[in-house]
């Protein structure tokens, strides 16, 4: 059935909505993109345009184009006739709620309807909706068009949407994994947040600057990590793999005995504001021009590389 899917709507203009209606389009789709307001077009365009370059490189669909992405403040015309949504709306829960019972009543009974929210549960987000079995999770990580993962879940009641999507996501490029239960943050962002405390930790430490450890990321597991897991990586840690147990027995030890922060560590607001003034006046010195750029020709061509590389391997990657 998702074969059949050829006309999105993405609900939401901005920084999330955007870019997955670049993904779309990319992928060769009829996409329609619901703003507050008319001034919404105007970044959508600008998005689209930045982000041309990077889609190229990544490969345009045969009718993929940015004539076929169109723009409408009218949430019944944004969603007359299509068969998938995406909703990227502001990341207040009773608003999304509110706003996906509206989707739910506007919407051809067959559409499935993802949510992009970074952390939300489908069982929230559809408790007012009429068809909540078609409501489901849909978790990019920023830009959707760049970096291929989309995480699914809900599939407690949305078993048949959860199918459709999975297929769908795959069909456009996405790197699809499916949660086998609800937990907020989903796998992702639990990850990175874990990552984001070490560094406020670090830093409250007197480790090193913020960019010291950004290249600490960068230049070591981040690289391994593009290719593969870090469970992955863990196992080749050890040169015989009936080791492994003992490898593994020794990096809880490590846990134990302090190489990561402390449980008590509670960061108080001095540390977040420092942290922040950290990140604009040093990384972000020249504003985001620049580093978008950076990100989205590094990202790309790893993704070809990684691409090539899988098919070479025979998707062992």
């Amino acid at each position: 059935m998702s074969k059949t899917i050829s006309k999105v709507t993405c609900v939401g203009a901005g920084l999330i909505g955007s870019a997955w209606a670049a993904h779309f389009m990319r992928a060769g789709l009829d996409v329609t993109v619901l703003g507050r307001s008319a001034e919404r077009e105007g970044y959508l365009r600008k998005s689209l345009e930045k982000a041309m370059p990077s889609l190229t490189e990544l490969g345009l669909a045969p009718g993929a184009s940015l004539c076929r992405v169109k723009f409408t403040t009218d949430l019944q015309e944004a969603l007359e006739d299509c068969q998938f949504v995406q909703e990227s709306a502001t990341e207040d829960i009773e608003a999304k709620i509110g706003l996906i019972s509206q989707i739910d009543g506007l919407t051809p009974p067959e559409a499935v309807i993802a949510s992009s929210s970074s952390g939300f549960l489908a069982a929230d987000l559809r408790c007012k909706a009429t068809r909540g079995d078609r409501i489901i999770i849909g978790h990019p990580f920023n830009p959707p068009y760049l970096v291929p993962l989309v995480e699914l879940a809900g599939g407690d009641v949305a078993a048949k949407a959860i199918s459709i999507a999975t297929d769908f996501y795959r069909m456009t490029g996405c790197e699809v994994v499916e949660l086998s239960r609800e937990v907020d943050g989903y796998i992702g962002n639990r990850i990175q947040l874990a990552v984001f405390r070490e560094i406020l930790y670090l830093l409250s430490q007197g480790v090193a600057d913020l960019e010291a450890i950004d290249r600490a990321i960068t230049a070591g597991p981040a690289i391994r990590w593009a290719v593969m897991g870090p469970s992955s990586v863990f196992y080749l840690g050890v040169r015989d793999p009936s080791l492994y147990q003992e490898f593994v027995d020794l990096i809880v030890h490590d846990l134990e005995s302090g190489y990561t922060a402390p449980p008590s560590f509670k960061p108080d607001r001095a540390l977040i504001n420092t942290y922040a003034d950290e990140v604009c006046r040093g990384i972000g010195s020249q504003g985001q021009g620049d580093m978008i750029a950076l990100r989205n020709e590094g990202v790309a061509k790893i993704r070809k590389v990684l691409e090539g590389l899988r098919k070479r391997n025979g998707d062992a990657l």
